[in-house]
């Protein structure tokens, strides 16, 4: 075991740490669907539309991102995601109704996840051997999941007792905490000589599936992590941080103790199942108990955690290993075509057809992201660095 774990160092431990703060100021933006619902009176299709903006701002991202991170280097793209979480905090201050500044910010909002977050991500996969990739997004997820439960748990009594500018606030000091932390953040001495050359092909097949089903994964999340929010306050809940609360704690808890399974016993198998289990903490959210929040959220936790991880992994184990940006760049922007996607298309039907037709409309498309990972291409080995 301790061979396994010589490559967690001081400056792998201060990724996490990074990736923690930016989190807890983005993860404030979690309760924007409940902030649309009661202060500015949107309904299920306005929230739908703004929630797609930020996955297609998102996706606007995905190129820049992908070109640059294995070219200009991690911590610049950690520092523009951290700057736009104090820009678009600062903007969120200035709105009081439903127009282009909401949509805006939505944009600015996934664009930093999408900057900040892979930057991380690819830094600390530079550390970690092949035989761990699984593990290491595992605690980066951890890192930054957790942090959904703990700002929702801040950001909810705060918003209630003295509003919403202080919650604002909050997370433009976390983007400036998190943007000073970025100048301490350094990629190991091998990472140096790692630059894409045309001698280390991309393959595409074997991508293919991961991919598809990380855009359906993406739609699946989407309705239960955005939609949920304003169908348990229709249902008369005042609070919904305990969906926050279960989920934030099952993902933490698969990612810390189960995020290396699918390194050991096969990283396609692992999803496979994990998607299924993310149908099923769907479909029963149709009959949503508002009481039972906590149980919804550890439910859906619990396959996400281990699931994206898994994904993710499955994506970066056929490219090269100077081109782990693009990998994690690649995947994260599947999921953002997904859940951009599934903002148009859940805020319809929710809005035409009701909540629980909506919930059984994600399910099934889990059973179809199955179908994808069975019959893609198999992966190859990855090539060594």
């Amino acid at each position: 075991m301790a061979g396994e774990q010589r490559w967690v160092t001081r400056d792998v431990l201060g990724i996490l740490l990074a990736q923690i703060v930016f989190g807890f100021g983005w993860s404030l933006y979690l309760l924007t669907p409940k902030f649309l619902a009661t202060e500015l009176h949107a309904g299920p299709e306005t929230i739908g539309h703004v929630a797609a903006m930020g996955g297609f701002a998102g996706l606007l991202t995905v190129p820049f991102a992908a070109r640059g991170l294995d070219r200009l280097g991690r911590r610049l793209f950690f520092q523009l995601g951290s700057g736009l979480i104090v820009l678009l905090s600062l903007g969120f201050l200035q709105v009081h109704a439903i127009g282009p500044l909401v949509f805006l910010l939505q944009g600015c909002l996934s664009a930093s996840f999408v900057l900040a977050y892979n930057a991380a991500a690819a830094l600390l996969t530079d550390y970690a051997p092949p035989r761990a990739l699984g593990q290491a997004i595992g605690w980066l997820g951890s890192a930054n999941v957790a942090m959904n439960a703990i700002s929702t748990a801040v950001a909810e009594p705060l918003a209630e007792r003295f509003g919403w500018h202080l919650v604002f606030e909050l997370g433009a000091a976390s983007g400036v905490c998190a943007l000073a932390m970025s100048f301490f953040l350094r990629a190991p001495r091998s990472a140096h000589s790692t630059q894409p050359s045309a001698a280390e092909p991309v393959m595409i097949a074997p991508l293919v599936g991961p991919l598809v089903a990380g855009v359906l994964i993406g739609m699946v999340f989407v309705a239960g992590f955005s939609f949920l929010q304003p169908y348990a306050i229709s249902l008369g809940a005042r609070e919904v941080r305990g969906f926050f609360l279960g989920f934030t704690l099952a993902a933490v808890l698969c990612r810390l103790f189960l995020g290396g399974l699918g390194d050991r016993l096969g990283r396609r198998r692992v999803a496979t199942w994990t998607v299924l289990a993310y149908g099923l903490a769907t479909i029963v959210m149709r009959g949503l108990q508002p009481e039972l929040l906590f149980v919804y959220g550890f439910a859906f936790g619990s396959a996400h955690g281990l699931l994206y991880p898994t994904l993710n992994a499955l994506v970066l184990e056929v490219l090269p290993s100077s081109r782990k940006g693009l990998g994690m760049v690649l995947f994260n922007g599947s999921f953002n075509l997904g859940s951009s996607t599934g903002g148009l298309v859940w805020g319809v039907l929710a809005a035409r057809a009701g909540y629980p037709s909506m919930y059984t409309g994600a399910a099934l498309l889990a059973l179809v992201a199955i179908v994808a990972l069975r019959v893609s291409s198999p992966l190859p080995a990855a090539p060594r660095a």
